[in-house]
């Protein structure tokens, strides 16, 4: 533990500065300020009879706490305490001798109160996630009475049942370790990994992902339940975490050889770029395995309209669900599960592993000579190709294991697939020092204890904004980690794959021309496909803002969404106030100040450290802005009014399109004049080779700071443009998949050729909103009825393996060409 004294130093920073939540007591007052104060306590139901205790708390004619209990599946009790003292703020008055609130997004409670000591009403609970026997919806119809003072005389006397600080505490410390556990298991993967390669690997959470659906799948194939022998449950649980680490290794695997060996001694950006497309394919292979399973419903079914489903099937409980603590006859109010006691046993147990296999065998010390330097490690005659394979392999293995464990905890598959699913594993990794399996262990199981701790005295919403704002502070400040033993990139050199030789000839130029002719009559001659044609020349302008940072001054920004998106929601507050000229500056500057922050960043990392960092940030930005109130949540901002300039309004389509066109038009000679300019060249000689640019006087962290205010700007623009000439906006505008997009349009064009960008958004956008729509319906015309070979092929859902493969592939031909 010495050598994570920082660690702990947050962590009780966290532990002692977070507003502390007293627990819900017979609060004995001589004199009630209200006839109705006091405690309440009562019984309720649901439909098909499941008994719920509620505890009522009333302070000044409002409720002051709410706390209630039921018995989950296989008897094990839960408690919900979350709001058990309500900030006076948030308190609900009592009008009429009624009360109705919507507590949280978990809860809302309705009651009417007879008499001064009767009540009745309703309570309709939405659990999920924390305690998986505990999950359902419930609409439970109560009755209370009001109890009797206590005679003693003091304040403080925890009622029976009720926990107190130091149990809430050790509750939350409890399902914190347990969540952590898992993610651990998942860091130790990725740590193994990372520490051959140097490169981040954004397929890693897809692999994990998988396994988890393998386990459900197998579990249910199988047919394991609850009431076999204890032997055989063990023996068909073996079996399915043997089968879960054969498919994590052979999917690991498969993933360093089609995206690092290829590129291996060429470049970083290459493997990290083609790991994001083979992250699409492993997405798609999710989503087509959602379709073999029990619950799915045939044709245009989702759970949530829009949101594509992933393995989603649930299976039996098959870990003892006992309370250890009242097993015991210990004499607290706390629920400590075998289930949590098993998984955190199992990760220091494979922990143990790791720590022995890293220190013992003979692969294990490759790994770890391959770590500190591939030049050293080949003269001493280790097989690097070999030991990297093996190091994936049992890196895919770990995340198989991961993904057994967290079906089994949790009875069911992980939720979220893509290259963002193992960002917070990565950050364990990263905290905990690469190469270090007990340092993965130890920052997995506090960053599970802070997002408990966050989820219960904060909102359980602003937990994902608190990890990834903890993520890009992390990132920016220690780069290497706490415990990590290499140091940080401190200089780059120009990624010739992936960065093209910016083109300025007249060849280039005449191409230009003829596309922006093309563009100008297209409206003419398409009256029916304007909104596409318009989105497609906003991606343009977006593609124009990312060749500024990735093509010319190399840097891989991944979030580069989010200041497409925050402009957006910012112009749909305020176009109807202002002038369009004042709504693009206000626009452009959101942009420009995220691009300010990027460039604080890119001065402590670079290359994927960068990369992941400002992921993290674009993630961080959404987050938020799914959580403010007035930016209407997941359902965006609608009804946006359109653009005016002085007492015109642009209304018509047509308009809208040549306003985009024409600054698209004079964003795309800017670019053109400033790669060629000083300011340019400075960009690319930095991105070429750092040490030689300042050895000749750039200043990199001022140019580099600008090329990113410069890119994040255009995006801004495009993301005014498109609020007020689509007339709404959301979050998915700052979803990771458009930051993948868009680059896919950068890398297709050539990263650094303008006209390039033209042609890569063109290219991507009409694909996928003409080409595969029309091939669709054309193929539904053709096909055979009730043939042998099946339904139609759904073309439209494969649009993930065709992004993904279309991004591999390229990046891939790039390379061989060179």
């Amino acid at each position: 533990m010495k050598k994570y004294p920082f660690i702990l130093l947050v962590f009780l920073f966290l532990t002692s500065c977070t507003p502390v939540k007293t627990e819900v007591v017979a609060t004995i007052t001589s004199v009630p300020s209200s006839p109705l104060d006091g405690q309440w306590q009562g019984t309720g139901s649901t439909a098909d009879g499941k008994s719920f205790k509620i505890f009522l708390t009333i302070q000044n004619s409002s409720l002051a706490g709410l706390i209630y209990n039921f018995t989950g599946s296989n008897g094990i009790p839960c408690t919900a305490i979350a709001y058990g003292q309500i900030p006076i703020a948030d308190q609900p008055k009592i009008a009429d001798n009624a009360v109705e609130s919507i507590l949280g997004e978990d809860v809302t409670i309705s009651a009417l109160f007879e008499t001064e000591s009767s009540s009745s009403g309703r309570l309709e609970i939405h659990w999920h996630d924390r305690q998986p026997n505990c999950n359902g919806d419930y609409e439970v119809t109560w009755s209370a009475a009001k109890q009797a003072p206590q005679t003693s005389q003091s304040t403080n006397a925890p009622k029976p049942n009720t926990p107190n600080l130091f149990e809430t505490f050790v509750q939350i410390l409890i399902f914190g370790l347990s969540n952590g556990a898992v993610l651990a298991l998942n860091a130790i993967g990725v740590t193994l990994i990372y520490s051959t390669v140097r490169t981040l690997n954004l397929a890693h959470g897809d692999v994990f992902a998988l396994c988890t659906a393998l386990v459900t799948s197998i579990i249910n194939i199988i047919g394991i339940k609850q009431n076999w022998l204890p032997l055989q449950i063990a023996c068909g649980l073996a079996f399915v975490l043997l089968a879960a680490m054969g498919l994590g290794a052979l999917l690991s695997v498969g993933v360093e050889r089609l995206a690092f060996a290829p590129f291996r001694g060429h470049s970083r950006l290459a493997p990290l770029i083609a790991t994001l497309g083979l992250s699409f394919i492993l997405f798609q292979g999710a989503l087509v395995w959602r379709t073999f399973q029990g619950s799915w419903i045939v044709g245009e079914h989702r759970s949530v309209p829009g949101l594509p489903e992933v393995p989603t099937d649930g299976i039996p409980s098959l870990l003892p669900e006992i309370n250890l603590v009242k097993t015991l006859g210990l004499p607290f109010n706390i629920i400590i599960r075998f289930s949590d006691v098993f998984v955190i046993l199992m990760a220091f147990a494979l922990v143990a592993f790791a720590t022995w296999f890293m220190l013992k065998t003979r692969t294990g010390k490759a790994i770890r000579a391959l770590s500190q330097s591939h030049q050293m490690a080949e003269v001493i005659g280790i097989n690097v190709n070999q030991t990297i394979r093996r190091a994936f392999a049992l890196g895919g293995a770990f995340a198989g294991a991961a993904g057994f464990i967290f079906a089994l905890y949790y009875s069911r598959p992980f939720g979220s697939h893509g290259a963002q699913s193992g960002l917070f594993a990565f950050m364990a990794a990263l905290l905990g020092g690469i190469g270090n399996p007990l340092g993965a262990l130890v920052s997995g199981l506090l960053i599970g204890v802070v997002s408990s701790l966050s989820d219960y005295y904060l909102a359980a919403q602003w937990t994902p904004a608190l990890l990834l704002a903890l993520l890009v502070i992390l990132f920016a400040w220690k780069p290497t980690g706490f415990g990590g033993e290499g140091e940080a990139e401190s200089t780059t050199v120009r990624d010739f794959i992936i960065l093209t030789a910016p083109v300025q000839g007249a060849g280039v130029k005449r191409w230009f021309i003829l596309l922006l002719i093309v563009l100008a009559v297209a409206p003419l001659v398409l009256q029916s496909g304007q909104i596409i044609l318009r989105l497609a020349v906003i991606f343009i302008l977006l593609t124009l803002g990312l060749n500024l940072a990735l093509g010319i001054t190399g840097m891989l920004d991944l979030g580069f969404a989010a200041s497409f998106g925050l402009a957006a929601y910012i112009t749909a507050l305020f176009t109807s106030k202002f002038d369009i000229v004042l709504v693009l500056i206000i626009g452009t500057s959101a942009g420009a100040f995220l691009g300010l922050l990027k460039g604080f960043l890119s001065q402590r990392l670079r290359s994927d450290f960068f990369a992941v960092a400002t992921l993290a940030l674009g993630l961080l930005v959404r987050q938020v802005i799914i959580n403010l109130d007035f930016t209407g949540g997941m359902g965006g901002i609608g009804g946006v009014s359109a653009p005016h300039f002085f007492n015109l309004s642009l209304l018509s389509q047509t308009q809208k399109y040549y306003l985009v066109l024409g600054i698209v038009t004079l964003a795309a000679w800017m670019s053109h004049r400033l790669i060629a300019s000083r300011t340019g060249r400075a960009w690319i000689a930095l991105s070429e080779d750092e040490l030689a640019a300042l050895s000749v006087g750039v200043n990199v962290a001022r140019s580099r700071t600008i090329s990113l205010m410069l890119s994040s700007a255009l995006a801004g623009i495009a993301g005014a443009l498109y609020a007020i000439t689509l007339s709404f906006v959301e979050p998915d505008l700052m979803a990771f998949h458009v930051s993948s997009m868009i680059l896919t349009m950068v890398i297709l064009g050539g990263a650094g050729n303008v006209t390039g960008a033209f042609v890569g958004a063109l290219a991507i956008i009409l694909y996928d909103k003409t080409i595969i729509p029309q091939l669709a319906d054309w193929l539904a015309l053709i096909w055979p009825k009730d043939a042998f070979i099946g339904s139609v092929p759904d073309i439209r859902g494969a649009s993930f393996f065709n992004f993904g493969i279309v991004l591999y592939l390229t990046v891939l031909l790039r390379a061989r060409k060179k």
